[in-house]
Formats: C-alpha cells, structure tokens, sequence
C-alpha cells in the first residue's frame, strides 16, 4: 500500500512498515471495546454537546487499559504532536503549508499512537486487528471543523469508499478500503476508519484486519470510548509517555 495512501486513510502519519506488519489475536473485536454494534444510520452530524475541551490532547485518546487483555502498545509510533513537527509530515504538501494551515485552525495539540494485539498477522487471520488513533485538539470548534474537512478532502482523494455508520460525536464519518494483504497470506488487509469531531477535537481512529472478519463496528467502539472521554462520561487521563519520540519530517 503506498505510504501516502495509508495516511490519507487515516489522516494522519502512520508509517507504513510499521502498519503493514502489524497483527493480532482472534476475538480481539469482541475484546477491543464491548460488543455493542453500530446500527445501520447515515454518516453525519449529531447535535448534542459540544465543549471547549483543554488539553492536551492524548487525554481523549483510546488507551491500552480500554482495550482489554493480549495488547502491546506500538511505542516506536506513539507521538506527541505540535504544529512544528506535525506540519513536515506528508498529512500536508510542505511544512510551509502545514503550519499555515494548523495556525489557522488554531491548532493547541495532538497525540497518535498504535496497538497490536498479541499474536500479530497470525492473530489477524484469526479474527484480531491493528488499532491506530490520532486525536488532534483546537482552539475553537470552528477550527476544529476545518481541519475535519481537510483530513477528510484526503481520505476521499484516495479512492475510499464512504460506509454507513451511527454518528458518534457532534459530525463524524466512515470509509472503507482494501488493499494488500494481511503478511505473507493470501488474505485481503481491509481498513476501516471513523473520523469525528466533538466541540474542538477531531479524532481518527483506523483499523486494519483480515477480509472476511472486519466491520466498521470496531472502529466506531473505540471513537465511542475516545467521545466518552471528551464527554467527561469516562476518566480522561493524560497517558505516562512512553517515548519523546517525534515524527520525522516527510513522514
């Protein structure tokens, strides 16, 4: 899968190798946040509360204890992000554009990282999947909606396809794409993402399995875990760092 596709998949700055090799164990999706399935409702905007949250922003994030049991956090890819060393990534063209565009929206702070079940690609041909979250904090709401808008001009330029999910947060969306496979298999690598904003946070969540186990479902339990703690509905705790490290520039 081209480097610049997996980003646009998940709006964010995911290296490839890493994604590519990730794996799991079976039953993971029942395990990863409740079995509580999405129902069949259109995409789109969800009124509700919409509140001026401070950061920073890995205090919204997915983090391992709500996961459950048989996951390992994928440390080389836990970042803290700021405009400096978000805007070279290739989320932007250039980091001249980059930072233009954060210091428009206002941007306060951000936080990604990853989660492999234990097992890795055998797991995932059993039924387990990858888990990558970026949580991205703004100002103001108004900026956090322009930013939603622009991650999501990037994940339609690739060609991927929009799904039917129940809305979570105060707009969200889904998409869907299959590409590679899972390893050395024969096996389909299926992606699915959920990105929504709630008040001045957008939030991505990406999820990569085997063809033949995958839904949306997933994805859309670890947003609803990652709104419950924007809602104060869930204890948003800023994560113990577990690395300083920082993505480098083009990636």
């Amino acid at each position: 899968m081209p480097r610049r596709l997996v980003l646009a998949l998940c709006a964010c700055t995911l290296a490839l190798p890493a994604f590519a090799a990730c794996g799991g164990d079976g039953g993971a999706s029942d395990t990863a946040a409740g079995t509580t399935a999405a129902s069949n409702t259109p995409n789109g905007a969800n009124p509700g509360a919409s509140p001026a949250l401070d950061g920073p922003a890995s205090k919204y994030s997915v983090a391992i204890d709500d996961l459950g049991v048989n996951w390992i956090t994928d440390i080389p890819f836990t970042f803290v992000l700021d405009i400096e060393n978000y805007a070279p990534t290739r989320t932007f063209p250039s980091a001249d554009e980059g930072r233009t565009l954060l210091n428009e929206w206002g941007y306060q702070s951000g936080y990604e990282t990853g989660y492999s079940p234990e097992g890795r690609d055998t797991a995932v041909l059993n039924g387990a999947f990858y888990v990558r979250v970026e949580s991205h904090l703004f100002e103001t709401e108004k900026g956090a909606m322009a930013a939603m808008a622009y991650f999501e001009s990037i994940i339609k330029s690739t060609g991927a396809s929009p799904i039917s999910a129940a809305a979570v947060g105060n707009e969200s969306a889904a998409y869907t794409a299959t590409f590679g496979t899972i390893g050395k298999s024969k096996v389909n690598a299926v992606y699915h993402h959920v990105i929504f904003r709630r008040g001045n946070l957008v939030t991505v969540v990406l999820t990569k399995g085997a063809e033949g186990f995958m839904k949306v479902e997933p994805a859309r339990e670890l947003a609803l875990i990652a709104d419950a703690k924007a809602l104060g509905q869930k204890p948003a705790i800023e994560p113990t760092p577990t690395s300083n490290y920082t993505p480098a520039a083009g990636n």
